[in-house]
């Protein structure tokens, strides 16, 4: 679902996007680094630099409600996929999941 999701937001960006002159690819280069950059962190909330790194992203206003819409979603799923478990190591692990994407949100709502 997540690599779904962030497939659909880059080929929205790039098929919206005007043809692209040689120094708009180095910002669709950029725009797809960010987007692996944050879809990784997102596998990884136990890793420190993943909070920083959906920080780093998420608080360039360009990019803001794009990253922040995409963090609500997958928070609402990944609670939902915790309501759903009975097995206490999945229900740890989701609960992690959805501790970190709070603190991500928090994150960049206040900066």
């Amino acid at each position: 679902m997540k690599a779904l999701l962030s497939l659909l937001l880059l080929a929205a960006l790039t098929l919206w996007a005007p043809a692209a002159e040689p120094e708009d690819r180095s910002e669709e280069h950029q725009i797809g680094t960010m987007v692996l950059a944050i879809q990784t962190a997102l596998k990884a909330p136990q890793d420190p630099k993943s909070l920083e790194t959906i920080a780093k992203h998420g608080t360039d206003s360009r990019y803001y409600v794009m990253i922040r819409g995409w963090l609500v979603q997958v928070k609402s799923g990944v609670e939902s996929q915790l309501a759903a478990t009975k097995d206490p190591g999945l229900k740890a692990k989701r609960q992690q999941r959805v501790t970190f994407l709070k603190k991500a949100l928090r994150r960049i709502d206040l900066e």
